[in-house]
């Protein structure tokens, strides 16, 4: 698996169907956006979960996600 540098999992909440977690995986220069499936996890949603989103997010492209390097942006 190819490694990721970072990931962060950010709140996205511009109206009622853009609303949930957007992972942003950073892959060298390149950013890619995945959004949580629906129904994801809530706005309150713990952060161990949210990293865990990340870390399968990652892994479902074919990345390699240290949890430790993912921030959460709520």
């Amino acid at each position: 698996m190819t490694p990721a540098q970072s990931a962060e999992v950010v709140w996205q909440n511009h109206d009622k169907k853009h609303r949930g977690w957007t992972v942003h995986l950073q892959i060298g220069a390149e950013v890619i956006k995945y959004p949580a499936p629906h129904p994801g996890p809530d706005q309150n949603a713990a952060d161990t979960e949210l990293v865990s989103l990340a870390v399968k997010a990652a892994q479902d492209d074919g990345y390699e996600l240290d949890p430790a390097v993912v921030k959460i942006k709520r």
